[in-house]
C-alpha cells in the first residue's frame, strides 16, 4: 500500500468515528424533540417514530462498536457503506409504512449525505455507492406507484412531486460526490507536494554536506599548522575548488529544473548525429568508467539519419543516462547502447542505454523519472534531477523517455526522437 493510501485508510477511519458520533447526537436531538412532542400533543405522530428511531440507534451503535475492533481499522468503507444503507433504508422503510415519501424524508436522506462528503471527503466511489443503495430502491418504487395509479391526475400529480424530488436528490448526491472528489485531489496534489519537499530537503542535505565538510576540514587542517602565515599545497587548494564546483553544479542544476517547469526549455536546433554523439559522450566519462572498470559498447550506426535536435541538450540526456548506470550499479558492469528507425506512429529514432546490473523494481521505475527522485542504491550522491532534466530535454524535443527493467536483471532506458520536427504547441 502506498504512502498515500495508508494516510487516506487512517484518515478514513478517524473522520468514520466523527461521523458517527455526530449522527448520533442529530438523532438525540430528534428522540428528544419527538418525545417532547409527544407528550405535549399525543395525536401528533401518525406513525411510530421511535421504533424508526431505535433502529437507526441501533445501526449507530453496531458502526461505532465495528469502528473500534481491528477488523474496523482495516475496513472502514464497509462500515461506512453498511451505516449509510442502514440510515437511509429505514428511513425509506418507514415512509412505505407510512404511505408516502413527504418532504422531511428528502430532507433526512439529503443531511445523511451531505454530512458524508463533509465530515469524510475521500473515496468518492463509496459515497457513490452508498447513494446508490437508495437510489436504486427508490427509482424501483417510483416506477411501481406509477404503473399502479389509474388515476390520471393522480399519476400526474405523482410524475410531477416525484421527479422532482428525485432530480432534488441527484443533485446533491451529485454536489456531494463531486466536493469530495475535488477535495481528495487537491489534498493528494497536497501530499506529493509535501513528499517531495521532504525528499527535496533530505537529498539536499546530503548532497550540498558533503562538499562543504570536505571543505571545511581541508581548512581545519590548515589552521592546524603554526605560524601567522600558512603554506598550503596545491593539491589542497584543487580540492577545494573542486567541492566548490560541486555545489555549483548542484545548485545550477535545481534552478535549471524549476525553470524548465516554469517556462519550458528553449532549444537550438541543429542536424545531430547521434552517434557522433554518443562517441563524444563517451569519451568525457571515459576516466569515471574506467575507474569503475565500467564497458560502454556504442553500437549506434553512423549511417543513422540526423535529426533536427540541440546537441548541447542531447548530450546531456546520454551523458546522464550514462551516470545513472554509473551511479547505481556495482563496479564492473557493462553499458550497451543501440538506435534503430521506426516509423510507427511516426518516424523517429529509437534508443536504448541497457546495462547489466541490479536493476529495479516495478514501484521505482514508475517514480524514476519525477522531481527529486532517486535510485534504491547510490554509490554517488545527488539530488536526483538527472533523469529529470533529461526527461524535459526529450519531451521538448517531441519524443519520450521511459524504462524497463527487472530487480536482478538490469536495466533498459529507452527514449524517442523524431525524425521530423515536432509541431509547436
Amino acid at each position: 500500500m502506498s504512502v498515500y493510501k495508508q494516510w487516506r485508510q487512517q484518515f478514513f477511519h478517524q473522520r468514520l468515528r466523527l461521523l458517527i458520533w455526530l449522527l448520533v447526537f442529530v438523532l438525540v436531538s430528534f428522540v428528544l424533540f419527538e418525545t417532547w412532542v409527544w407528550l405535549t400533543v399525543p395525536d401528533y405522530m401518525e406513525r411510530n417514530d421511535f421504533v424508526i428511531n431505535g433502529v437507526i440507534g441501533f445501526v449507530f451503535a453496531v458502526a461505532l462498536g465495528l469502528q473500534m475492533l481491528p477488523w474496523g481499522k482495516q475496513h472502514p468503507g464497509l462500515i461506512f457503506w453498511g451505516m449509510s444503507a442502514g440510515v437511509t433504508l429505514s428511513l425509506l422503510t418507514a415512509s412505505l409504512i407510512g404511505g408516502n415519501i413527504d418532504d422531511s424524508d428528502i430532507i433526512l436522506w439529503t443531511m445523511v449525505f451531505l454530512a458524508q462528503s463533509t465530515v469524510v471527503p475521500v473515496r468518492w466511489q463509496l459515497h457513490l455507492r452508498s447513494q446508490l443503495t437508495l437510489l436504486i430502491p427508490l427509482t424501483l418504487l417510483i416506477t411501481v406507484a406509477f404503473f399502479n395509479v389509474e388515476n390520471a391526475a393522480e399519476r400526474s400529480n405523482l410524475i410531477l412531486g416525484s421527479v422532482a424530488a428525485y432530480i432534488y436528490l441527484l443533485w446533491v448526491c451529485f454536489v456531494a460526490d463531486l466536493s469530495v472528489y475535488l477535495y481528495e485531489r487537491l489534498r493528494y496534489k497536497e501530499f506529493e507536494a509535501r513528499q517531495e519537499i521532504q525528499t527535496f530537503l533530505h537529498a539536499v542535505s546530503h548532497d550540498l554536506r558533503n562538499p562543504v565538510t570536505g571543505t571545511q576540514l581541508l581548512l581545519k587542517s590548515l589552521l592546524a599548522q603554526p605560524g601567522d602565515t600558512i603554506a598550503m599545497p596545491r593539491t589542497l587548494l584543487e580540492q577545494m575548488l573542486q567541492g566548490g564546483d560541486r555545489q555549483l553544479v548542484l545548485i545550477n542544476s535545481l534552478l535549471e529544473a524549476h525553470n524548465n517547469n516554469l517556462k519550458g526549455l528553449v532549444l537550438q536546433r541543429q542536424n545531430v548525429s547521434l552517434c557522433s554523439l554518443v562517441d563524444a559522450v563517451c569519451q568525457e566519462v571515459a576516466p569515471q568508467l574506467q575507474e569503475s572498470n565500467i564497458i560502454v559498447a556504442n553500437q549506434l550506426s553512423p549511417e543513422l539519419p540526423t535529426i533536427a535536435g540541440d546537441m548541447t541538450q542531447l548530450w546531456r540526456v546520454f551523458h546522464n543516462l550514462i551516470i545513472n548506470a554509473l551511479n547505481h550499479n556495482p563496479p564492473g558492469i557493462s553499458i550497451w547502447i543501440k538506435a534503430s528507425v521506426e516509423s510507427q506512429p511516426q518516424p523517429h529514432i529509437r534508443c536504448s542505454v541497457r546495462d547489466n546490473g541490479v536493476g529495479m523494481t516495478t514501484d521505482q521505475c514508475t517514480h524514476l523519472f519525477s522531481l527529486y527522485s532517486q535510485g534504491h542504491r547510490r554509490r554517488h550522491l545527488s539530488i536526483g534531477l538527472g533523469l529529470h532534466i533529461a526527461q524535459q530535454i526529450v519531451a521538448a524535443h517531441g519524443g519520450t523517455i521511459g524504462v524497463e527493467s527487472d530487480l536482478g536483471a538490469g536495466s533498459t532506458f529507452w527514449l524517442t526522437l523524431p525524425l521530423t520536427n515536432p509541431t509547436p504547441s
